[in-house]
């Protein structure tokens, strides 16, 4: 997600970034700002025009240039996603796969977007044999980081027996919590084994786990 600065905001940054960039070129600054003194003026530029602009001083205005429509580019990419948060049974299984051969146990987030695409994969936390330490706000830092709507929790069990523990559900029951709290809803917490594994959701409350 994009935060979105209203125009007098959005025409302070610009003109603070293009000084930063300029910073040693103070009349070279003064010039650029006079030929484009907003956002939208620089959006509305042709590409000849750009290209002048340019060649006024090809060796600090270019490198300029690349840099603005380097972020255009990023701004108008699609997302990379790994995947798409349909099924816990399919989750559940891709991470079977992942932990096979784990000695450690370790803690999975995923972050999901509105259209519950995965776009964010990534291990938090690896611990010993027998326990992993959990922090509910390390976790939704995490996840705010990465603009998430929704997340799932993973985390693995290296004796191969994915019966969840007294403390899998305590914690479940802290990141249910904590995750409403801030709007970003915990979908599903998974315990992996060996062969199988055991959903939160699929058994419909923390309450369930043993």
């Amino acid at each position: 997600m994009i935060t979105r600065l209203d125009r007098p905001e959005a025409e302070l940054k610009y003109r603070s970034l293009i000084k930063g960039a300029l910073y040693d070129q103070p009349e070279l600054c003064a010039w650029w700002l006079k030929q484009v003194p907003t956002p939208a003026a620089f959006r509305n530029l042709s590409v000849n025009k750009r290209n002048q602009l340019a060649n006024h001083d090809l060796v600090h205005l270019a490198p300029m240039l690349s840099a603005i429509e380097a972020g255009e580019v990023i701004v108008k990419s699609p997302r990379e996603y790994w995947g798409q948060a349909y099924s816990s049974q399919l989750i559940g299984q891709d991470l079977i796969d992942y932990f096979a051969g784990c000695e450690q146990e370790q803690v999975a987030l995923l972050c999901t977007d509105v259209h519950n695409d995965i776009i964010q994969f990534q291990i938090l936390f690896a611990g010993g044999t027998s326990e992993c330490a959990l922090y509910p706000d390390q976790i939704l830092r995490h996840a705010l980081q990465n603009c998430a709507s929704g997340i799932i929790l993973a985390h693995n069990h290296p004796t191969g027996l994915p019966k969840p523990s007294s403390a899998d559900q305590r914690f479940c029951e802290r990141m249910e919590h904590a995750g409403r709290l801030v709007g970003i809803p915990l979908l599903d917490f998974l315990v992996i084994g060996n062969t199988d594994y055991h959903s939160w959701r699929e058994n419909q409350t923390a309450g369930e786990i043993e």
